[in-house]
């Protein structure tokens, strides 16, 4: 009898051990970057704003090289710091609910054209991780039966050293990483920056905006932000990895 008591016990704490260690589940519903810089700290002139467009519809402006660089990264290494499963892509890319999904708010197209100015790992939708795109996303979370959705994205802007209208500028690159419970509560949103070695000059208060230009600032500031990054998942991940327990 003492010994059927201790099997059932044995069986007991076994499964409550199973139940125990059952990883939280997470999505990534996009991973894009956003070839529109932001100018905010050089200036709003029109004719600034026009070639910044211009630049952006570039089909020669290809970021693709750098946002594939910072994906794989993201999927053989910084991943590896988080507790929690962030489930196959192809699981996510090829759910019907996923595919077939409108985001409320979306980014990614010029005011003035409307072209496309975003480019995303095959597969992904491109989905700013506004409140009201967390919230419409449910659904989607429930058909892939995650209990939370990461948002990946990367942006750049102008960082601008000199007086006036003289001087160079530098490609900063911006790299946010925001995860929500299915529910819309955060979990974390997270941002890094890092800039680029190579400068431009500016000529009467505005860069040069050409692609050989800025395309190989856009990839030095990325790996400069590879570089950060490698330290900086890790510090965030034990944080998110007490919230998801």
């Amino acid at each position: 009898m003492k010994n059927l008591s201790a099997f059932f016990l044995l069986v007991f704490l076994s499964l409550g051990m199973i139940v125990t260690a059952q990883k939280k589940k997470v999505a990534v519903i996009t991973f894009y970057a956003d070839k529109t810089i932001d100018l905010s700290n050089i200036s709003g002139a029109a004719d600034l704003i026009a070639k910044n467009t211009s630049l952006s519809e570039d089909p020669n402006f290809n970021l693709t090289e750098p946002l594939n660089k910072l994906h794989k990264a993201f999927f053989a290494e910084y991943k590896k710091n988080f507790d929690f499963e962030i489930i196959d892509e192809q699981t996510v890319i090829n759910n019907e609910a996923y595919k077939s999904f409108e985001p409320v708010y979306t980014e990614g197209k010029s005011l003035f054209t409307n072209s496309e100015t975003t480019v995303s790992i095959d597969g992904y939708q491109a989905i700013p991780p506004y409140r009201k795109n967390v919230k419409a996303l449910k659904a989607v979370a429930e058909a892939l039966d995650v209990d939370a959705i990461m948002f990946v994205k990367l942006s750049f802007g102008f960082v601008k050293t000199g007086v006036g209208s003289f001087g160079y500028v530098s490609i900063q690159a911006r790299y946010s990483m925001d995860l929500y419970t299915k529910d819309n509560n955060s979990i974390f949103q997270f941002n890094e920056v890092a800039g680029s070695k190579k400068k431009a000059v500016m000529v009467g208060g505005v860069p040069v905006m050409k692609t050989e230009k800025i395309q190989p600032m856009c990839e030095s500031a990325v790996d400069k932000l590879m570089k950060d990054l490698n330290k900086k998942v890790s510090r965030l991940a034990k944080k998110a990895n007490r919230k998801m327990k």
